[in-house]
């Protein structure tokens, strides 16, 4: 497999202080790209976006000199779910060949940083290879952005409201940098990171990708998935060009349903292998993009999951199969339950449930 750029998703609810993290990492000699500000671009007169956007929200939301007012457009959006997501369906498609076309310009042993406010409520930060997480306290929040936007404390916590709960986002991610102290201990954690992220983009592929015909070995061995947890081959279906965006998941449960793809109805599942093999597909993913990579497996597992557990130990469990998935099939040899455990720890601090790692002992006696 050819080393490539090592691609990191920056995210953080509003006013959390990630721009200010972006422009430390871009200080620190790495390559970044503000997907707001591709989105500004976009709708600013004569932009790719502008007249739908003016089209779908009216001139009101235009200034004297016939731009977007980013303000007027934002009370509206951030008032109305169903304006957020048209906004969204204009922006969001022309935003993303801008950011492809832009991560096509970096060469193997980089480093791209990409912000993005939405990524894990969209149900993307699965195209990156790490996820950071920036987070302060609500309240520095709802401070920060009075102060910058100059808006009232209630619209101030409607944005907010309006927004994923910074503690349930810090789930999803590889990293966690803290922004409520002092700008120099922010500063300080970002250069830490940037070590990290240095020395993962430096290290050679670790094994050869899983393919196709691997793929489907594997899936004879995984077993069938109990509804409503989509079809293992369901799982491998939305993964397109590789990419498993979760959104495509809700379609594929049974039934389907709607909703934010992360607030599962906390359902309760039989204790069989039934429960893991979803998840397990997930490993095969991570086996062919991520080959060896099991901290990306069981940030992914652990995004399966949650389209429909609640439970800690249900949401380890689908960790934990995610894991011994990609390790199995990426190096059939490599066989380690307690390390596996180890790596789903560090998403979901709890006990896998215990059918879950018969689940996984029997994928290694395979």
């Amino acid at each position: 497999m050819a080393p490539r750029a090592l691609r990191v998703g920056l995210t953080g609810g509003i006013a959390s202080g990630k721009s200010h993290v972006l422009r430390r990492l871009a200080a620190d000699g790495f390559r970044t790209l503000d997907l707001d500000h591709v989105a500004h671009e976009l709708m600013v007169p004569g932009g790719a976006a502008y007249a739908e956007v003016v089209a779908a929200f009216g001139p009101g939301i235009l200034d004297a000199a016939g731009a977007i007012d980013r303000r007027a457009l934002g009370a509206i959006v951030f008032a109305d779910p169903h304006a957020r997501l048209r906004l969204n369906a204009l922006v969001h498609p022309r935003v993303r060949l801008a950011e492809e076309a832009w991560q096509r310009e970096a060469g193997a042993g980089e480093v791209t940083i990409v912000d993005a406010a939405l990524l894990v409520e969209t149900g993307l930060h699965l195209r990156f290879d790490r996820l950071v997480v920036v987070r302060c306290s609500t309240e520095q929040q709802l401070e920060r952005l009075r102060h910058r936007d100059g808006v009232s404390g209630a619209a101030a916590e409607a944005r907010l409201a309006a927004q994923m709960d910074p503690a349930d986002k810090v789930r999803f991610a590889h990293f966690e940098i803290d922004s409520s102290g002092l700008p120099a201990d922010t500063d300080s954690a970002v250069d830490t990171l940037a070590g990290l992220l240095r020395r993962l983009a430096s290290r050679p592929p670790q094994r050869a990708p899983l393919e196709p015909a691997g793929q489907a070995a594997w899936l004879a061995r995984l077993g069938p998935a109990a509804p409503p947890l989509p079809a293992p081959t369901d799982v491998l279906a939305a993964a397109t060009s590789g990419v498993l965006e979760l959104t495509s998941l809700l379609a594929r449960l049974d039934p389907p349903r709607a909703g934010a793809w992360h607030d599962g109805p906390g359902t309760e599942m039989p204790p069989g292998p039934e429960a893991w093999a979803s998840a397990a597909a997930v490993g095969l993913i991570a086996a062919a993009t991520h080959p060896g990579d099991i901290e990306w497996a069981a940030a992914a597992g652990y995004a399966l999951g949650r389209l429909v557990f609640t439970g800690p130990g249900d949401l380890a469990g689908s960790a934990l199969a995610a894991v011994a998935a990609c390790d199995l099939a990426s190096a059939p040899a490599a066989s380690d339950v307690r390390r596996w455990e180890q790596v789903a720890a560090r998403f979901v601090s709890a006990a896998p449930q215990a059918s879950a790692r018969r689940y996984v002992e029997s994928l290694a006696r395979a």
